[in-house]
């Protein structure tokens, strides 16, 4: 019986009435939760008001207060109930201050304060009253003087005075304190810079902490009222809170609870929910591995047959499908089967495409180098005779022009022949891997061959070649000669890119990893970044703009690379325009051998 697989989950579907509930379970949590986030905002905001309201009415109390006693009160009459009225509001002292000389011309003090008075700096205070243009201004709360918080009532006078008034924190911190619930539930008012004025740490409230950059405070000091969701550092958790202002002084109330508590409250519900939601993830479970059971066995084996195949096995069938089995399944193992064969076919063709373009690289190799070779006699031929004709070994010529045409000649042929042999040596590297003559080489007898091959052509360009000193000798295990090559062809580039006067420095040492680093650097006239990839892709020639003329037919940097690849190694080239050039010829750490090679240092031979 074979059924199609819309049926069998049709048929699962109908089975899985428990989907909906669920669904619903999570939502009912999450409702619930949300339900308690509502009414938690609602109350929290409106406590916030009721205590920004008596916050504002002491506010105002506290203005007529010191109103009242800076216009009755003399340095001649009796204060004794203005000081019982100081104490009622929480003041430690009132006083008018000549802002000139800064004399107290009178002071009315609480009964309470039983040590002598000490006034801050009155600079600060002089200036915030010049701002308040006789308006009276709540400070910020800060450090009195005896180093507890206080806040000051400054106001401008007439006749250059300011009356000034410090006022304790004690009431605000009762309102504050007065209010607590659950666990972590508190009031916290802080003044209109965020400083703390009331609130559950009382080191904070003594060291007169700011905390401005809790999201409510900040929004508290913008003139905001609302709800918020934020970080408490205090009681390290999260919390949500509802703040607002107090418009006469501009100090931020907020009443925060921890947001665990929420979650404590609609803990019955969220485990109510849960219990069903596992109910139903149990019955589903089931239900999941019964259909599973059914779809999975004929889709297995179609999986072990992909196995297979993936494996290497070109031979790779899904074995027949037996019992229920749904129509869609049967027609992939089909459609498998025949990919199968259609695989094992386009692999032979693509075998035989392989074979068919190695054998067409395999004959344009040959074909180049038997060309390049067949070019060699007749260049060996014209450069030999226009030696001897320049040189004028059989006698003169008659006429020196004749003698100039014979050495450019000359020259022209060499080049021809250089290039015509980077062909014939990239034509019999590329692509395949031949032979290595290994044997011992030391570094820097290597260098020193390849210098005094190029010292000519350097001597001509006027570029000085520098052979670094001061390491120990390196020895490494390698074809001297394809070696010699590669290094030939990166200091021949060096030279031939260089201005006159400019040098060129070979230096060798190890990396950390152990391989060995023959680095030449030149202060030529440098390529750009951009044009790396280029120099390094063979017959590749990056366009100078200095006018002169660098022969040669881009073999040189590629064939150096393909020289390293055969030893492991690797060629990397750093340049920037009118800087220089720095080549790195990287040979592996397996070919780095000898007494001394483990001593040596990056800093050259």
């Amino acid at each position: 019986m074979r059924l199609g697989i819309q049926t069998i989950l049709a048929l699962t579907f109908a089975l899985a009435s428990l989907i909906p509930l669920g669904f619903w379970a999570i939502s009912f949590e999450r409702f619930a939760l949300e339900r308690e986030i509502e009414e938690v905002a609602d109350r929290h905001l409106l406590v916030a008001q009721n205590l920004s309201r008596a916050l504002e009415r002491y506010a105002v109390d506290a203005a007529a207060v010191f109103s009242h006693v800076v216009e009755n009160n003399s340095a001649y009459e009796d204060t004794s109930h203005l000081s019982e009225l100081l104490a009622s509001m929480g003041f430690v002292h009132i006083c008018r201050i000549d802002t000139e000389s800064g004399r107290v011309l009178s002071v009315t003090v609480s009964p309470e304060v039983e040590e002598q008075i000490i006034l801050p700096p009155l600079d600060q205070f002089i200036e915030i009253a010049q701002r308040g243009l006789g308006q009276l201004v709540f400070t910020d709360v800060m450090q009195s003087p005896n180093g507890t918080p206080a806040i000051y009532l400054v106001r401008d006078l007439e006749h250059g005075q300011i009356a000034l008034g410090q006022l304790n924190t004690r009431y605000v911190r009762d309102t504050q304190s007065a209010i607590a619930f659950g666990e972590g539930g508190h009031a916290a008012v802080v003044d209109a810079s965020g400083n703390v004025i009331g609130h559950p740490n009382s080191d904070w409230v003594e060291e007169v902490r700011n905390i401005s950059r809790i999201d409510p405070v900040a929004r508290m000091m913008r003139g905001e009222t609302g709800v918020s969701n934020f970080y408490s550092p205090a009681a390290e958790t999260d919390m949500i809170a509802g703040f607002t202002t107090v418009p006469r002084t501009g100090w931020g109330v907020m009443i925060p609870q921890p947001f665990s508590e929420l979650e404590n409250e609609a803990a019955a519900v969220r485990r109510s929910a849960i219990g069903v939601l596992a109910a139903g993830t149990l019955g589903f479970g089931v239900l999941g591995w019964l259909l599973g059971g059914l779809i999975a066995r004929p889709i297995r084996k179609v999986t072990n047959a992909a196995e297979k195949m993936a494996e290497g096995a070109v031979d790779a069938r899904v074995e027949s499908l037996n019992g229920i089995v749904p129509t869609e399944v049967s027609s992939l193992a089909a459609r498998f089967n025949e990919m199968i064969r259609a695989l094992e076919q386009a692999r032979a063709a693509q075998s035989r495409a392989v074979q068919a373009a190695l054998d067409a690289s395999q004959a344009k190799s040959d074909f180049v180098a038997r060309v390049t070779h067949e070019l060699r006699t007749p260049l060996n031929t014209v450069i030999g005779f226009s030696g001897m004709i320049r040189d004028q070994s059989q006698g003169p010529l008659g006429s020196p022009e004749y003698v100039e045409y014979a050495r450019m000649i000359h020259q022209g042929g060499q080049r021809l022949l250089a290039m015509v042999n980077d062909i014939i040596a990239y034509a019999s590297v590329d692509g395949r891997s031949e032979a290595l003559s290994e044997q011992s080489i030391d570094v820097k007898s290597l260098a020193q061959a390849v210098i005094s091959v190029e010292m000519p052509l350097a001597e001509e360009r006027r570029v000085r070649i520098e052979l670094q000193d001061g390491s120990p000798d390196i020895q490494l295990w390698g074809d001297e000669l394809k070696l010699r090559h590669a290094l030939s062809h990166v200091v021949n580039n060096a030279v031939k890119f260089s201005e006159p006067d400019g040098n060129v420095r070979v230096s060798a040492g190890l990396a950390d990893d152990g391989a060995c680093i023959i680095t030449v650097e030149d202060t030529g006239i440098g390529i750009r970044g951009d044009d790396i990839e280029l120099a390094l892709s063979p017959f590749g020639q990056v366009s100078i703009t200095h006018g002169r003329s660098h022969e040669g037919a881009g073999l040189g940097l590629p064939l150096a690379q393909l020289l390293l690849e055969l030893h492991g190694g690797s060629l990397t080239l750093t340049s920037e325009i009118g800087e220089g050039t720095t080549v790195a010829l990287r040979i592996p750490a397996e070919r780095v051998g000898g007494s001394n090679a483990e001593a040596a240092q990056p800093s050259g031979f």
